[in-house]
């Protein structure tokens, strides 16, 4: 509680500020509740229950018309956090600079479809792995990005150098008697995007880097196809990537793919997607690959309150020697937005 109090004084203290200035701001935020339902769990007993996921207040604003500002609290699973916090250089629209703690210009997943534009419940299995394989917070890291738009905005780029450690804050300083490789590195992210025809989208990511103290090596790629027109909603991503001590790295890969039609308010949407923890083998949980049938219903009641239900048919590939696990999911979530 101690947190979400200082986090909400410091974004309220900003934004009073500015608004005394007479700057313009501008307020955008979510509520999403889910409730969600494991078939098994442990033993004989299934899982259910309710959580608040994600509550999100999302002030906005600009110094000048070349220097804009974006803040971002959230209160994500019963924790508070400052999830964005940077600001943008506007050189012109072909060369941006921003500074700060953001999403990172990786997956396209995770940098393009929002929080509050999911097409689903969750995110693909593949995708929060490569999150949490990146040691990534809320899909962000603090650092430095160039970006901007190319060709009459037909192609897209994005290039960031951040810390290895993605919530590390400190680098060495002068209070310090002597300097330690904790905390340093850098690590590069990349995306480049083709805007090919109406609601036709081709890309690629990269990012490779490593801690210097623990030589933790964070090495990625992949690549997407998007068509999202006239009520149609195509995608799919490949991912694949390592990650671990150098010279003990664990490669993972995985896909998604997801096919819906939205007609008026309604919009049934199916997407396959699995997950390949590690490269010729099996993780901790005797599992050698993850397979996912997401079967969903998408109900946009206004243009700020959506309901979405799925259901998840979950068929791991087991190694030998492990049984088979029954952990079907079903998910309903609510969602406000502003």
């Amino acid at each position: 509680m101690k947190r979400l109090i200082a986090i909400f004084l410091f974004v309220f203290s900003f934004v009073s500020v500015t608004s005394m200035r007479g700057e313009s701001i501008k307020f955008n935020g979510l509520v999403q509740t889910w409730f969600s339902h494991g078939e098994e769990g442990y033993g004989d007993d299934s899982g259910y229950g309710f959580t608040l996921r994600r509550v999100r207040f999302k002030p906005s604003g600009a110094f000048s018309d070349k220097i804009t500002w974006t803040l971002q609290a959230g209160w994500d699973k019963q924790t508070a956090s400052l999830v964005d916090v940077y600001i943008d250089f506007i050189i012109s629209k072909a060369f941006k600079i921003r500074i700060g703690k953001y999403t990172v210009p990786g997956t396209i997943s995770s940098s393009l479809t929002s929080s509050g534009k999911l097409d689903f419940v969750e995110r693909a299995a593949i995708t929060q792995q490569w999150g949490s394989r990146n040691g990534l917070s809320s899909y962000r890291a603090l650092g430095i990005q160039a970006y901007g738009d190319l060709m009459d905005g037909k192609l897209y780029y994005a290039f960031m150098l951040s810390n290895p450690r993605t919530t590390s804050l400190f680098n060495p300083s002068i209070k310090d008697n002597i300097y330690t490789a904790q905390d340093n590195g850098i690590v590069f992210w990349g995306r480049v995007e083709a805007f090919l025809t109406k609601g036709l989208r081709l890309g690629a990511f990269y990012t490779g880097g490593k801690e210097t103290d623990t030589e933790l090596t964070k090495n990625s790629y992949g690549a997407h196809l998007f068509y999202v027109n006239n009520g149609i909603n195509f995608k799919v991503e490949y991912i694949a990537g390592e990650a671990g001590l150098e010279g003990l790295e664990t490669k993972y890969n995985g896909m998604y793919a997801v096919l819906g039609y939205k007609t008026g308010k309604v919009e049934p949407i199916v997407r396959y997607d699995f997950f390949t923890p590690k490269d010729g083998g099996a993780d901790s949980a005797g599992v050698e690959k993850y397979n996912n049938i997401t079967l969903g219903l998408n109900y946009y009641h206004t243009k700020n309150v959506k309901f979405q239900a799925n259901y998840v048919l979950r068929k791991e590939s087991m190694a030998a020697g492990h049984d088979e696990i029954k952990n079907n999911l079903f998910y309903v979530c609510f969602q406000y937005s502003y």
